[in-house]
């Protein structure tokens, strides 16, 4: 992995929970302009989301990839890559004395945004920011209403606790955990970051680890 920057990752976590809590007030509103504003913060996190991948997986893309900007572009690329590139829902039980590695525990797409949903959404949120076209179908405003307050606590539950793998030279492979505070109130933590090393040395191991959770 070259150039791989945990401030970045750090720095991109930071602007998604902005969004999403920012989001989170818009969408109490139902109205239109508000849901308009809602979709929008969600497409931008979505893209966000996407940066992310492409921050650990920079050796599988090309110069042309790498600066794709268009979020289900990226998810698309990735996906004919490999395999293990999207934020797994997780937990991290280290052991008391050290001695021994971190267990990662994967946690189901059940009731968080999976990479099937994330398209879904990302088409969506762009169709809500275009004005409605005269001779095309009207958008159902209080279905996407609900539908943007379901996508924030699906993303949420994505990133609240996840890890991703991060490639490094000769097959070698860390994980990042990650842990998102999404209250606000003075009892609210800052964002965690930690880089865990992993006897993981190619990437059918790393898919082993995280198989059946890339629905």
């Amino acid at each position: 992995m070259q150039n791989f920057s945990t401030e970045k990752y750090s720095n991109i976590v930071t602007e998604i929970r902005d969004r999403i809590q920012s989001a989170g007030v818009f969408s109490e509103q139902n109205s239109a302009i508000f849901i308009e504003t809602t979709s929008l913060q969600i497409r931008k996190i979505l893209e966000l989301i996407a940066y992310l991948s492409v921050l650990v997986n920079q050796d599988k893309l090309n110069h042309k990839d790498r600066g794709e900007w268009h979020a289900k572009k990226i998810i698309e690329n990735l996906s004919n890559k490999t395999t293990v590139f999207y934020p797994l829902p997780s937990h991290i039980i280290y052991s008391q004395d050290n001695a021994s590695q971190p267990v990662l525990i994967p946690q189901s797409y059940e009731n968080s945004l999976s990479q099937s949903d994330f398209i879904k959404v990302y088409k969506r949120c762009g169709e809500v920011l275009h004005a409605q076209h005269p001779l095309k179908e009207i958008l159902d405003i209080e279905i996407i209403f609900s539908e943007n307050k379901d996508t924030l606590q699906r993303l949420r539950n994505l990133l609240q606790n996840h890890t991703i793998g991060i490639k490094h030279e000769s097959n070698k492979y860390t994980f990042l955990s990650v842990a998102i505070d999404f209250t606000n109130d003075e009892k609210t933590k800052p964002s965690y970051i930690k880089e865990i090393k992993a006897n993981i040395y190619n990437e059918q191991e790393l898919i082993s680890i995280f198989s059946g959770n890339y629905a």
